[in-house]
């Protein structure tokens, strides 16, 4: 047996798949670069061009950010249909990875605007290939370890967390020391890392990686070109007939979002590849989306309700220091990384005993309306503004629901998905980040420091009321193959 052999038998982390540390750290990699970007995005658009920026306005600059964000989870199901439909999985990724890199290169080297809106739809289309598809091949390594499955994307889930933290301190230490197009620059140095030791570890992927579950007829290739084409057409259309704005952006992002999560149903509902007992599977993951949409809105409160709270609200000063306003996430993200590995030993550790994943993500709706009643109740400890200490014990509760229910969520999609649309179910987990992310600007709108109370009570009474509903569902949804 050659050493390459031996390396993709081999387990590496208790009894784990190899896999699992290529696919982790590939993603870890690709987060770091994305979440660099993304930190300093905004104060590239608006600063002065003295100051190294485009001098765009603050709400073109939102409105470019928003258009991104939901490009980016928009092209995910694109991705998956490429590695369902037309070219294996592994190659979709690696050709994706090397798009999210020329993405940040351009940002970092082509002249301004042109540059600028060249290399966010780079990154765009290629995150769109990688993400769905690294969740759907750790869902083919675990298909004979289906106990081990959901430790395995908490551990997958803390690689993400590490990446989200690294990159915002990284990028933005280097832009205020260097300038934006040396952090972008790091940004792209990022991806050709995780893409390094993709292929450095290639021979670790599931031998499943290799094939196409679902490949299209000529007819059906001939079909799509001619589906892709007019899509383009028509966004072209909408964009230079103003019927598309900076201003109502948002909206068609989450219209567009909804629309392509109904086909992304209907095609695997419809399809003659998909069989009755798959079909029952699909129908169970309606549920689970709902509740994924409903939980990504609470936690990216973090960037709306909670960046408004944190900069008005909070008593930033601890002691003999003074937090800035923006790091009071990070504790969210530090939870979760040092919540996630406890986790995933906890799951693995109970085996057979473990709850079952309907009641996991249940727990995570819990814990996260936990501290959301805690902020209803933060008020009335303080007169003026609140200390932060509770501040901080809220944030490291969002983080353990964080990466309860997160991770999971990865696994029921892989869990139900059909066999000849594996990498599309997948991509459905990225869409509800995009609901999520548009539906939590429209929520974050009706905060008021007036009523916050009210405001956070009712927040955890619905998030509650959803886990609720998944607790009822339980039987159903195992019944259906939600194990």
């Amino acid at each position: 047996m050659t050493s390459t052999e031996q390396l993709s038998k081999r387990d590496d982390i208790a009894g784990h798949p190899q896999g699992l540390v290529t696919l982790a750290s590939t993603e870890l990699w690709e987060r770091l670069s994305f979440y660099g970007l993304q930190v300093i995005l905004a104060y590239y658009i608006y600063y002065a061009v003295t100051d190294g920026g485009l001098g765009l306005s603050r709400s073109d600059a939102l409105a470019i950010i928003g258009a991104y964000g939901g490009g980016v989870y928009l092209t995910q199901p694109l991705g998956a249909w490429l590695a369902d439909r037309v070219f294996p999985v592994r190659y979709v990724v690696l050709v994706s990875g090397g798009l999210v890199m020329a993405g940040h290169i351009t940002i970092a080297i082509a002249p301004q605007l042109t540059g600028l809106l060249l290399g966010l739809g780079l990154i765009a289309l290629g995150t769109g290939g990688l993400f769905p598809n690294v969740i759907a091949m750790m869902g083919q390594l675990y298909e004979d370890k289906p106990l081990k499955r959901d430790s395995g994307f908490s551990i997958f889930y803390t690689g993400i967390m590490i990446g989200a933290l690294a990159g915002p301190l990284v990028t933005g230490f280097l832009q205020v020391r260097f300038g934006f197009h040396v952090a972008f620059s790091a940004a792209a140095v990022g991806m050709a890392i995780g893409l390094l030791i993709y292929t450095l570890r290639w021979i670790t992927l599931p031998k499943s990686a290799g094939s196409v579950p679902n490949p299209l007829t000529n007819r059906g290739k001939m079909k799509a070109l001619i589906i892709f084409s007019l899509a383009i057409v028509v966004c072209t259309l909408l964009v230079k007939t103003s019927i598309v704005t900076l201003a109502n952006v948002n909206v068609t992002i989450l219209t567009a979002i909804a629309i392509v999560s109904i086909a992304c149903f209907i095609v695997m509902l419809k399809s003659r590849a998909t069989d009755r007992v798959e079909r029952q599977k699909v129908y169970a993951f309606i549920p689970v989306y709902i509740a994924a949409i409903i939980f990504w809105v609470m936690v990216l409160q973090l960037f709306t309700t909670f960046a408004v709270y944190a900069d008005t609200r909070v008593d930033l000063n601890l002691g003999f220091m003074t937090i800035p306003a923006a790091y009071i996430s990070t504790f969210q993200v530090v939870a979760g990384i040092l919540a996630g590995p406890f986790l995933a030993a906890g799951w693995q550790k109970m085996g057979v005993k473990q709850p079952s994943t309907v009641t996991k993500m249940a727990l995570g709706l819990t814990v996260m309306a936990v501290a959301y009643a805690i902020f209803s109740i933060i008020p009335v400890w303080y007169d003026n503004l609140v200390g932060l200490l509770p501040v901080i014990l809220g944030m490291v509760i969002f983080g353990i629901a964080e990466v309860i229910f997160a991770p999971i969520t990865f696994s029921a999609a892989t869990q139900l998905a059909p066999r000849a649309f594996y990498s599309q179910m997948a991509s459905l987990s990225g869409l509800v980040i995009g609901a999520g992310a548009s539906l939590s600007g429209f929520v974050g709108q009706l905060y008021d420091a007036s009523y916050e109370s009210m405001f956070f009570a009712v927040v955890a009474l619905c998030v509650l009321a959803t886990a609720l509903m998944l607790f009822v569902l339980r039987s159903w949804l195992q019944r259906c193959g939600l194990e």
